[in-house]
């Protein structure tokens, strides 16, 4: 009886050893646990012995400036050398034989225009459209330095014709009939006679000159009821 006590009372305090053991372990376990999640989070802390370096100081975001507007001129701005003095440039007598190509000679524009006339307007039956003689207008094309159809140019006629104000704006390339950068306008339903109270110019989007104002005469004839004028630009 005696040794069985003593025996049962071994296993107890030695199985309460073992706790105790288990219990320490578990705890040590916890404390480095915390130690090592504390210097995860703060690496700085004075636990760690090994602390990483102090990085330099770094600049914050730039401050935020206001930036002034840059007004940029506006396209085609007149200046002196692109405004002189409109004169009435007179028609020659001659009637000039050539037709109406690109690659005839392109006179340089005594005003300082970047457009010309080339050559100087003429007159032709009609070949704008099918009314033939029931029908009286202007028509062209516009080239560029190269020689090439320019398309998009504003072309205006203003003046009086028969006693009655005219004054029109169409685009170069849009009556294609006469050629890629043609333009036509439709004045009367029959040729009428008129000497040089009608004018025809290039225009920009602005409604600046392009070219001179160049006048015009047109007749009462069938065989002469589509005034050509084609333009070049010179520079």
């Amino acid at each position: 009886m005696d040794s069985d006590a003593q025996s049962s009372g071994g296993f107890s305090l030695g199985r309460l050893i073992l706790n105790c053991l288990t219990l320490v372990v578990l705890g040590a376990t916890l404390v480095v646990g915390l130690i090592v999640l504390s210097l995860f989070i703060n690496p700085q802390t004075p636990m760690n012995p090994y602390p990483p370096p102090t990085l330099p100081p770094t600049l914050g975001p730039p401050t935020p400036t206001n930036t002034p507007e840059i007004y940029l001129p506006p396209t085609w701005t007149a200046t002196a050398t692109w405004t002189p003095t409109p004169t009435e440039t007179p028609i020659p007598t001659d009637t000039p034989t050539a037709t109406a190509t690109a690659t005839a000679t392109v006179p340089v524009s005594p005003t300082g225009f970047p457009f010309n006339v080339q050559p100087a307007p003429y007159a032709i039956a009609n070949i704008a459209n099918d009314a033939a003689c029931k029908w009286m207008g202007v028509g062209g094309q516009v080239f560029d330095l190269n020689g090439a159809p320019f398309a998009l140019q504003t072309v205006h006629l203003e003046g009086q014709l028969g006693g009655l104000p005219v004054s029109l704006d169409t685009l170069s390339g849009s009556a294609t009939q006469l050629g890629p950068a043609g333009y036509v306008f439709n004045l009367s339903d029959r040729p009428i006679a008129s000497d040089k109270t009608l004018w025809v110019q290039l225009r920009d989007t602005a409604g600046l000159a392009l070219s001179d104002k160049y006048f015009l005469t047109t007749y009462e004839d069938c065989q002469k009821n589509l005034i050509l004028v084609n333009w070049r630009q010179v520079r």
